[in-house]
């Protein structure tokens, strides 16, 4: 990789976006590291000597490369899109009572977390793929408003689908919310005995769109509730519950035996934003290890079916 273009690379990965995205996103307070997945009682249960191990690239002899990196409990999936107040008030309960997955309040601000967290990550993403390209065209002597680059158009498409994000909240959520009415939202809820806390995320992805263009999918999230029991919450809007288990048939058809390995799998092709124990992966082998980062990159653009291997139950 050349010079320029690492520089371009080390220079995007501090980029920051922080704006408090609550309701209209006319509020001015200053954002806080909000913890997408909850610090207390969550990443307390997962953590190996105050850290917890998340995917992301780091520089690799001059190239980026995938590995679990190892980050504070503090700093683990937080974002600075909320001020906090507003963190404060959306997300109280679970911050501060253990988790009731019989409690829809519950289970509805998991749910509006997870969505909360994907609207600021393609915000954050578009920053960076804007810095890249204003980097690069400077480097250049171009203008970057005037120069089409591939980074102006990752940072287009991220746009976009911040956009679809927040169309998809502001139906789903906020409107609902400002008349003091619940989402209406359907919950399945996965029970994992006999679970060690070894993993836990917190995520929201599309599966289809709706002829109106809304984004159809669940919101996911995976929390230790102790030290041998996990649950995993599958959420989505009522009306799309068919369209999400006929997309997501090979979780919502396993057997007992099989729950934790496909959803492992869906955790993999789908979702980049969970943890691991450290203690956890360093159980592993060298081949798991790398047979589950290389699925992982392999789906990061692109979900793709994903071949059979038990290396990649990462709950074990």
């Amino acid at each position: 990789m050349a010079n320029e273009h690492i520089q371009a690379f080390v220079q995007a990965q501090k980029k920051t976006y922080e704006k408090c995205l609550h309701g209209d996103l006319t509020c001015g307070g200053k954002p806080v590291n909000a913890h997408s997945i909850q610090n207390a009682n969550v990443l307390k249960r997962i953590h190996t000597g105050g850290d917890v191990l998340m995917p992301g690239f780091r520089l690799a002899n001059g190239e980026p490369k995938l590995d679990f990196l190892k980050i504070g409990r503090n700093d683990a999936s937080t974002f600075t899109g909320l001020c906090s107040k507003h963190d404060t008030e959306l997300f109280k309960a679970i911050d501060t009572e253990p988790l009731d997955v019989d409690n829809c309040n519950h289970l509805q601000q998991l749910a509006y977390r997870s969505v909360m967290r994907e609207l600021h990550t393609h915000l954050l993403n578009g920053e960076k793929f804007w810095r890249i390209h204003e980097n690069s065209c400077k480097a250049d002597g171009l203008d970057p408003n005037e120069t089409p680059t591939e980074p102006f158009v990752r940072y287009l498409h991220c746009n976009d689908k911040a956009r679809e994000v927040l169309n998809y909240r502001n139906r789903h959520f906020d409107l609902l919310l400002s008349e003091g009415k619940l989402p209406d939202l359907w919950h399945f809820v996965i029970t994992m005995d006999d679970q060690a806390p070894v993993l836990a995320a917190s995520a929201f992805f599309s599966v289809d769109f709706s002829t109106d263009g809304d984004i159809i999918g669940p919101m996911l999230n995976v929390v230790p509730l102790s030290e041998n029991r996990s649950v995993a919450v599958i959420s989505c809007p009522a009306w799309q519950m068919f369209e999400v288990r006929r997309a997501l048939c090979d979780l919502f058809d396993a057997d007992e035996k099989t729950l934790k390995y496909e959803l492992a799998k869906l955790i993999i092709q789908r979702v980049e934003n969970f943890v691991l124990s450290p203690a956890h992966v360093e159980k592993w082998s060298d081949g798991k290890k790398a047979r589950v980062l290389r699925e992982f990159e392999a789906n990061l653009e692109k979900p793709h079916q994903i071949d059979d291997h038990e290396d990649l139950n990462i709950f074990v």
